[in-house]
């Protein structure tokens, strides 16, 4: 008996031990990319912020004079901060306002065909690279040649307007162009975040005699709100990070009206060759993007509803 349990464990153990070793080999492509590819580059950015690193010569450690220029010397990037606080802030409501919109319009329409159209239409941009977005809306904004200005003049009477060239507009037509490339996406989430809300709830309202207008902001979107949490949260990150768009339409100008950090970091590293100082303001950037994703779901438990 005392031989038989003593086997029994012994085969247990191996058995563990093995779907132990199975385990960690399955695991292991993931946990060399995040090593290799996320953990290892965030230590070297890290130390490197407080070098002098110019790319072609050896990093020259120089303390905390990367902070110290970035907090009180760097006027410019208080400049470029604000843009991307504006761009995110900016499209990301937007963005979320118009998604919502047409989710709640999707699910109220009975219509199969109609729904699949118009899922397909709007999040079609989604899956376009953003090159060929910034091409194709680089050539409709020109001040010279757009469609945008032939037909505001056509049918306005109005002078070209320099969408991607006057500071005035400059931002704002990359805002607009966000918002267009992402409200397929955030329309596809609301969605489903919109299917999965037990029909129960909108049969009390009806005996209650709840008009549409009440489901929808008493009912659906109450309860959408974790859904409206994720895609906040996704965008916002994203928002942020901006700079495919801004740096193939405009290259940051005119005057800086354009760029991003995300921009910046590049144009510090790769251009003035400045790799420490840039390794500095994305450690910062990072933090900030960091803080920002803490407060949001900080501040969800005031408004955010779970079934």
């Amino acid at each position: 008996m005392a031989s038989t349990a003593k086997k029994k464990r012994q085969v247990g153990m191996f058995t563990t031990k093995k779907d132990d070793l199975v385990g960690w080999l399955f695991t292991a492509p993931a946990l060399i990319c995040f090593i290799s590819f996320v953990l290892l580059p965030t230590l070297a950015m890290i130390g490197l912020s407080f070098t002098k690193y110019k790319m072609l010569r050896p990093p020259e450690w120089i303390g905390l004079d990367n902070y110290v220029r970035l907090f009180t010397k760097d006027a410019k990037l208080i400049k470029v901060a604000m843009n991307t606080i504006k761009l995110s802030t900016v499209s990301v409501l937007i963005s979320i306002f118009i998604g919502l919109v047409l989710a709640l319009l999707i699910t109220s329409r009975k219509n199969g065909l109609y729904s699949y159209v118009i899922r397909l239409f709007y999040f079609f941009p989604n899956i376009v690279a953003a090159s060929f977005i910034a091409i194709v809306w680089s050539i409709l904004f020109s001040k010279d040649t757009g469609v945008v200005n032939y037909y505001l003049h056509r049918l306005f009477g109005m002078q070209p307007v320099g969408f991607l060239t006057d500071q005035r507009y400059a931002l704002w037509s990359v805002v607009f162009i966000d918002v267009w490339r992402n409200i397929g996406f955030i329309m596809f989430i609301l969605l489903a975040g919109i299917r999965s809300i037990s029909d129960s709830y909108y049969e009390a309202a009806a005996l209650d005699g709840a008009s549409s207008l009440q489901i929808a902001t008493h009912v659906t979107i109450p309860l959408l709100t974790p859904s409206i949490l994720l895609v906040m949260v996704i965008q916002i990150i994203g928002a942020l990070k901006t700079f495919d768009i801004p740096n193939i339409m405009t290259e940051g100008g005119p005057n800086d009206a354009t760029r991003t950090m995300a921009m910046y970091v590049y144009d510090m590293a790769f251009t003035r060759m400045s790799m420490g100082y840039a390794c500095c303001v994305s450690v910062i950037f990072v933090v900030a993007i960091m803080l920002v994703t803490v407060l949001q779901f900080s501040l969800s438990n005031k408004w955010v509803h779970y079934d």
